[in-house]
């Protein structure tokens, strides 16, 4: 089975300008790391990109136009390129060019190696035959890079961990297609203007005598939960806005609890939903299940500071002993970062799946905003509009609910707003209806809720 991923692809469809058909001719695993076998499969075949897998999470490779041969020469090609994917398990994707003066050592054809790039043997990576080793082939070649490709300033270890330890190779064939990406939307939207969404939102009252719906936002330091609010705050004020602390760092820079109020412009008052975010969970610092349980339950006052060597307990200062249902949580939206969606942290997992378990004894509707889809695909990052197009994003989605046990239709792709400095709709629309859909569920839910009358 091929490795090479949608998002993958659609990087390289990028770099190498419409040409998106990858026909697999050679993998190690399937036929051996061998160069003579690897010539047996690709000499002759036209353009190729070969892709290499190490055990430290590295992704690279390189593209050629020239046809493989045996015949020991080296070829000149001014379109050849290096590139990585991926870095220590995280989607960085990074293309090389070729430099001019050095375009006639572009690539070396050599029966006895296997796809080898540059004059000084800037991506050799290995030699004849290799064994395998328990999970891994131990290339024998090397990586020096610089010499005929313009490495940007990195080196060895920025472009493969210089590690040459392949848990896999494989040789693409490439040819020409009309386009990048099939056109035909993954996911169909219902054909809403930005004001009908909004309207929804600023029209909605929640069933009963409640005062408003509680979304609860749950996910790892730098996942996009406070920017998420902070988006869903700028589309209803209609200019980027930062209320909520956001922005990357070592630990999680949300420390207090909030239950986070919108105010409409348009309508100038509050919206009847709330977002509820809290400290971001990591590993070491995680939140507990009870701790967590404490907040769904309503429990926990707006404003209220966490402390993480003191586990929250009824006896601490504002702690709501009989909370209504208009305190508690009325929907979960687990918040992940998409490109990371392949190494989610083990630990953070286990802390979703026990909320889950523990919720879904309640009926507690769940969602997954899948955030930073910018950065999951190349081509989304340069045209939002293609966010319901991309085959890479659809396989994103596909994943998130896989590794949640959700459905998909409850997996919603966003790019919170993080560098913009005006609103944008390909930004907008997709944020918005994640959060209408998350406003009907938590309606659903209470509609169905035995304590409503009660409450």
């Amino acid at each position: 089975m091929s490795k090479l991923t949608q998002a993958y692809k659609d990087q390289l469809c990028t770099w190498i300008g419409g040409r998106t058909n990858f026909n697999l001719l050679y993998q190690a695993t399937r036929d051996g790391c061998s160069a003579q076998i690897f010539h047996q499969k690709c000499d002759n075949k036209g353009p190729t990109v070969s892709v290499f897998y190490n055990t430290t999470g590295y992704v690279f490779g390189g593209y050629t136009m020239v046809s493989w041969s045996s015949d020991g020469t080296w070829k000149s090609d001014d379109q050849a390129f290096l590139f990585r994917l991926q870095a220590a398990n995280s989607f960085q994707p990074q293309k090389y060019n070729i430099i001019t003066a050095n375009v006639r050592y572009a690539v070396h054809h050599n029966g006895n190696y296997g796809p080898t790039f540059g004059g000084g043997h800037d991506l050799h990576p290995f030699s004849s035959t290799i064994n395998k080793r328990s999970n891994y082939f131990l290339g024998n070649g090397s990586t020096n890079p610089n010499h005929t490709y313009n490495m940007q300033g990195n080196n060895a270890t920025n472009f493969t961990g210089n590690n040459l330890q392949f848990t896999e190779v494989e040789v693409y064939q490439v040819t020409e297609q009309t386009g990048c990406l099939d056109k035909t939307p993954w996911r169909k939207l219902p054909e809403m203007k930005q004001k009908v969404l909004k309207s929804e939102l600023e029209t909605y009252s929640p069933p009963g005598k409640l005062d408003h719906v509680n979304i609860l936002l749950l996910g790892a330091v730098g996942s996009g939960k406070s920017s998420y609010f902070n988006t869903i705050n700028s589309i209803f004020q209609g200019r980027i806005t930062s209320v909520a602390r956001s922005g990357s760092a070592e630990h999680s820079l949300t420390t207090t609890y909030r239950l986070y109020k919108i105010k409409s412009t348009d309508s100038r008052q509050p919206l009847k939903v709330r977002l509820c975010d809290t400290r971001g969970l990591e590993d070491g610092l995680n939140l507990d299940l009870s701790d967590l349980m404490a907040i769904i339950d309503g429990h926990l006052p707006d404003r209220f500071t966490f402390n993480p060597s003191v586990p929250i307990r009824p006896d601490l200062p504002g702690y709501k002993k009989n909370p209504t249902l208009n305190d508690r949580i009325h929907c979960i939206a687990f918040v992940v970062d998409s490109t990371a969606i392949d190494v989610f942290p083990d630990k953070i997992l286990q802390t979703f799946k026990a909320v889950q378990h523990r919720v879904n004894t309640q009926g507690l509707p769940q969602v997954v905003l899948l955030t930073k889809v910018d950065k999951a695909c190349e081509v989304v990052n340069k045209d939002m509009s293609q966010l319901f197009i991309s085959p890479a994003i659809r396989d994103v989605v596909e994943k998130a609910g896989e590794l949640l046990g959700l459905p998909r239709s409850h997996v919603y792709p966003v790019k919170n707003y993080e560098d913009e400095l005006v609103l944008d709709d390909n930004v907008t629309i997709p944020a918005l209806t994640s959060f209408v859909q998350m406003m009907r569920f938590a309606d659903d839910f209470l509609n169905d809720c035995p304590d409503l009358d009660e409450d």
